[in-house]
């Protein structure tokens, strides 16, 4: 084995860097950190507190290593006690307990965004900017489901705004620059590299995040993720850490999820996420077979509301694989591009129906509110025994099952009475006796119905397709 000098390594190596024209590695963040940070700002707020001195909240920020990073402190300042006149006794009054969080500027006219649970249940907000102005701002809106809020403050002038980035087009390995106000070091600035996208660590609704190795703690909420072009393409909203500081774990919600919720409450005060008036299920390897699919990704189509943005334009039984040039791998990823859309707006999906990839397109809306279950069917008095797939179906219009056969396969997929079968492979079906002929002619061992009813839970997720594996 052959050693080489150290110094002579690394020329080597230098050398090598210069002839392929590499870009520094790292890159150099100090020009992109000043033109940034005067954007940037620190966020208190103050929650109410009970006589004892402990807040209604209770949490501290300090219970869930993997969830939002606030960082929850009482004052650094001893508080003042005062003599009760009747006892002789010390009693400390009431404290003010405040989370500790960041935030940016995205409008001039002082619009400021952060996380929700930075100023969830405050009494006071206040903003303090780089330059050590503090004034306090009122909460224009929140979106709980996302984990974001709209502050506005008055500054008596206009304010420098950051702008959003394409978080579609981050890729891992990127570097990224985080800054913000972690256990109130404001102006904190860290770099790092995308670990990960897609994640989803079951804090909100629609997580979606970025996973970062640059260095983000408690305090670092609702503070900008950046791009080298200085553009915001996260907001810093969660860690995960053991120990409660960093170890080089942290997540931002994207941008494609943030611009359009920060807008909607900008305007609105609220927000209004679209809807497309499906019910979706996982491509299973039974279901890629029937239907000529080239892989198990995407989100088939068990159901479309009538009357929904999707109604007459997507079909049960299609894939769909895109929306808006995203693309979509499962029915989450689908509820996530969804969310990203707001009502109004024009999608467009991209789906294979028949072995064939199409395109479509339709106005996204608003969901209406929801419905009452509705009342199940009477069961028809001449039923039809399937001992081949282990169900009994009324014989007439619809095809309801009156009974499932104990411990059998349709009863492990979760098949139960007053469930109607809607649908054979791409053969719809309205009767019982339509099924058994269908059944009878079947080519393939496996029999994919589209299925209506409550699930497991008693819930009801819409039509969903089931696979059965037919006996003969």
């Amino acid at each position: 084995m052959q050693f080489f000098p150290l110094a002579a390594t690394t020329l080597l190596l230098t050398s090598a860097a210069t002839l392929a024209g590499a870009e520094p590695m790292p890159p150099a963040f100090a020009d992109l950190a000043a033109k940034v940070s005067p954007s940037v700002v620190s966020v208190a707020s103050t929650d109410p507190v009970t006589d004892n001195g402990q807040s209604d909240d209770q949490d501290n920020g300090q219970n869930n290593d993997s969830g939002p990073d606030q960082d929850k402190a009482t004052g650094g300042l001893t508080p003042q006690h005062a003599a009760d006149p009747a006892s002789d006794s010390v009693i400390p009054p009431p404290k003010a307990e405040e989370a500790l969080g960041s935030g940016f500027v995205i409008d001039p006219a002082g619009f400021i965004v952060t996380n929700d649970h930075v100023i969830d249940g405050a009494a006071s907000v206040t903003v303090t900017f780089q330059d050590g102005t503090i004034l306090p701002a009122t909460v224009v809106g929140t979106d709980k489901d996302g984990d974001l809020a709209v502050l506005k403050v008055n500054a008596g002038k206009k304010l420098p705004a950051l702008s959003f980035g394409d978080s579609s087009k981050l890729r891992v390995g990127d570097w990224v620059l985080a800054i913000g106000n972690p256990y109130g070091l404001a102006g904190s600035t860290s770099a790092g590299i995308i670990s990960a996208l897609h994640r989803d660590i079951g804090e909100d609704k629609f997580d979606d995040f970025i996973q970062t190795d640059a260095t983000i703690n408690r305090g670092n909420s609702g503070g900008p993720l950046f791009n080298l072009a200085g553009q915001v393409i996260g907001v810093n909203s969660a860690i995960y850490s053991p120990s409660g500081g960093s170890v080089g774990i942290g997540f931002a919600i994207p941008s494609a999820m943030v611009q359009p919720a920060v807008l909607s409450l900008e305007t609105n005060g609220s927000i209004t996420r679209g809807w497309l008036g499906l019910s979706t299920e996982d491509v299973t390897p039974e279901i890629q077979n029937l239907l000529n699919l080239p892989s198990t990704q995407g989100a088939l189509v068990g159901g479309v509301s009538a009357g929904g943005p999707a109604s007459g334009v997507l079909h049960p039984g299609d894939v769909l694989i895109a929306l808006n040039g995203a693309p979509i791998t499962d029915p989450r990823s689908l509820m996530i591009r969804t969310a990203e859309i707001p009502s109004g707006q024009t999608a467009t999906a991209k789906f294979f129906r028949d072995g064939s990839l199409q395109t479509a397109s339709f106005t996204v809306t608003q969901a209406p509110p929801e419905e009452k279950p509705g009342t199940v069917p009477s069961q028809s008095p001449s039923n039809l025994t399937l001992s081949n797939i282990g169900l009994t179906v009324s014989s007439d219009a619809p095809a309801q099952i009156v009974s499932v056969t104990p411990n059998s396969q349709a009863a492990q997929a979760g098949i139960a009475v007053a469930d109607t079968i809607q649908a054979l492979g791409t053969q719809t079906i309205s009767t019982g006796q339509e099924l058994k002929q269908s059944l009878a002619t079947l080519q393939t061992p496996v029999a994919t119905l589209l299925i209506d009813g409550d699930d497991a839970t008693g819930a009801d997720p819409g039509p969903r397709w089931v696979a059965l594996r037919v006996k003969h």
